[in-house]
């Protein structure tokens, strides 16, 4: 079993040792800020247990962060118990084999039946969108509903897989992620970068804490990922669907595919002036859409 770091926020914090202080909700964690991979591996037999019964909304990050990201969020949304996982290679979690975005999904569901999760709400950003679809496909019946944000169903086209597996290589080679830095500013539109002018500084602080291999691990994996669109097509779930306006990696037309794919039970919410982390550009209206969604989904 591959057990992933997760930190509680919300409603779940204190409810078992799972939890810690969250701090600023804008800085950077360190070890103290979650139980780690290593500690709930080596104390399964009497780890935190998710209250029965519990629905929590489980939000995975975008590359090239970690669970820090959701820092504004989890402030924004104390009534609901909420539980952000670090992928794979990201944050406090080891690296899982195959390298795949499936393998990353079955590391999130095996992570939760840990925690005694046995219903959830996933929520993902960007390769925390693909996982998450990876987990709709592998373990529907875990699920009621699902939130995608700033992510796309489509597979990689030849060039952008190549680029993918370049960029893991020079990673590798360089033994630093300073060559995903550029990443930083194109993630964040103009306009948020007007608000909070120090956002960039902060995921570029992120990524420079981030290790090679984990990321040269995500960077494969996406690289391989599998179509999705026949995924959301059978799901049957309700989901929300966000995108940014100004986002240029995940656009609002593919948005609004995915969108058609999942049907009568989509709901899209287009973000203007917003690019590609919206949990950080804006981090109320974030927070104002994942709450209504969580409780359409839970109600």
């Amino acid at each position: 079993m591959t057990i992933l770091a997760v930190r509680a926020g919300g409603a779940l914090r204190g409810a078992a040792r799972l939890d810690q202080p969250l701090g600023d909700p804008w800085g950077q964690d360190d070890e103290t800020s979650r139980f780690s991979a290593a500690e709930r591996a080596q104390e399964r037999s009497a780890g935190p247990l998710v209250p029965a019964g519990t629905v929590p909304l489980v939000l995975l990050h975008a590359f090239p962060l970690s669970s820090a990201m959701w820092g504004p969020v989890l402030a924004d949304l104390p009534e609901l118990p909420v539980l952000a996982i670090d992928l794979p290679g990201a944050g406090f979690s080891p690296t899982v084999q195959p390298v795949s975005i499936r393998a990353a999904g079955l590391a999130v569901i095996e992570s939760l039946a840990e925690l005694g999760v046995t219903r959830a709400v996933i929520g993902g950003i960007s390769m925390g969108g693909y996982v998450a679809m990876s987990v709709i496909k592998d373990a529907p019946e875990l699920l009621a509903g699902a939130i995608l944000m700033h992510t796309k169903a489509v597979a990689d086209d030849p060039a952008t897989r190549a680029g993918r597996l370049e960029t893991a290589r020079q990673v590798l080679h360089a033994g630093s992620t300073e060559l995903l830095a550029p990443m930083a500013s194109k993630m964040v539109s103009a306009a948020s970068q007007i608000i909070h002018p120090g956002l960039v500084e902060t995921i570029e602080h992120w990524i420079d804490q981030a290790t090679p291999g984990g990321m040269a691990w995500a960077e494969e994996a996406m690289a391989g990922r599998d179509d999705a669109m026949g995924t959301l097509r059978a799901c049957g779930l309700p989901v929300t669907i966000m995108a940014g306006a100004a986002d240029p990696f995940a656009t609002v037309r593919q948005a609004e595919e995915m969108a058609d794919a999942v049907g009568h039970s989509a709901n899209l919410a287009v973000l203007s002036e917003i690019a590609h982390l919206s949990p950080l550009e804006a981090p109320n209206m974030t927070s104002r859409i994942v709450r209504e969604s969580y409780r359409r989904m839970v109600d």
